[in-house]
């Protein structure tokens, strides 16, 4: 028996929502993973997180928290 228009509109609606929802779920774990990585950095005197660079001043995890905030940014 075919769908009817609602429901197909309403199949294909929902298909959207799973995936923005997957997309916004592994968005989450990416974020996490950030946060457990800085929370793992060495800190000074006064508690606050040092967040070191190379010698030619790039820092890997900047890039990536960067990099994140861009592609996440909605």
């Amino acid at each position: 028996m075919p769908l009817d228009p609602a429901q197909r509109h309403q199949i294909e609606q929902d298909a959207i929502t799973a995936v923005w929802e997957a997309d916004r779920i592994a968005a989450c774990d990416d974020a996490i993973a950030l946060l457990r990585e800085i929370a793992d950095l060495e800190r000074d005197d006064d508690g606050d997180v040092i967040i070191g660079t190379d010698a030619d001043g790039h820092n890997d995890l900047m890039s990536r928290i960067a990099a994140f905030l861009a592609a996440n940014d909605q």
